[in-house]
């Protein structure tokens, strides 16, 4: 069994609060820099940019899971994790319905969608700061019917989090993990808010700085999505062992 890092919550450019330098080469590389064996693209209601941060990756170390950030109707965010490309896209169609409105560049910020190479390709028009019209049970569902892995998004902020919005895990939503940024799980944020569900830590990178500032450590033998789903339910030895912090020089998490 080997230790392996990964960083399951990062954005690029198509995210419409993410930094235009972070296109698909670009994170690729920071990721490779900062020793990260694993990263999951989760952009904010898109898979858009999902097969290009894959496709950055192919040969090197680094291996990349698609996903991506879900609005839900009560404005809980959660992290979907997905197999394949194949089945991200396939998701893709179940966002598409269930999101609403366009997007103001100048208000809510550019949703570039980028190639390998990093060059821009287009512009995403959906609103992606929106809402799906979808309660986060619902969403939880389409998730799992793909075979893919719901997660919690940074439930000890005050925003956008399944606490902050309910006080509660409601019981229609059954997450395979929670995330807790990394001073939540140093601090006093009280765990049983977690349910029992396995806790992890990522960095929400929107930023290149601030890929893999804070990871999670799993027991696995491989970095891959079914070792990952099997280290979240403590399956054949794999297991969540712990967390690291790898503070960088341009990272602005600090004024954030």
């Amino acid at each position: 069994m080997k230790r392996l890092c990964v960083d399951l919550h990062i954005h690029t450019c198509l995210s419409p609060c993410g930094d235009l330098s972070m296109d698909p080469k670009r994170v690729v590389e920071k990721a490779v820099a900062c020793g990260v064996d694993l990263i999951a693209v989760c952009d904010h209601n898109s898979t858009g940019n999902c097969g290009a941060v894959m496709e950055a990756a192919e040969g090197g170390s680094l291996s990349v899971l698609p996903g991506c950030e879900i609005c839900t109707a009560e404005e809980i965010h959660l992290l979907a994790l997905f197999e394949s490309l194949a089945v991200a896209h396939s998701f893709q169609g179940y966002l598409d319905a269930h999101l609403v409105g366009t997007n103001t560049p100048d208000v809510f910020g550019y949703q570039i969608e980028a190639d390998a190479k990093g060059n821009f390709t287009g512009e995403c028009t959906d609103f992606l700061l929106g809402a799906l019209d979808q309660g986060a049970g619902e969403v939880a569902t389409a998730v799992k019917e793909l075979g893919g892995l719901v997660i919690c998004a940074h439930i000890d902020r005050k925003s956008f989090s399944v606490i902050s919005q309910l006080g509660f895990m409601p019981p229609d939503l059954v997450p395979d993990a929670v995330e807790m940024t990394l001073p939540g799980l140093k601090g006093d944020f009280p765990l049983a808010h977690a349910a029992g569900f396995p806790v992890i830590t990522a960095s929400d990178a929107h930023f290149p700085g601030d890929v893999g500032r804070w990871t999670t450590l799993c027991e696995m033998e491989e970095p891959t999505f079914c070792e990952l789903a099997m280290a979240f339910h403590g399956l054949g030895g794999r297991s969540v062992a712990g967390y690291e912090e790898r503070a960088q020089a341009d990272s602005l998490w600090g004024a954030m």
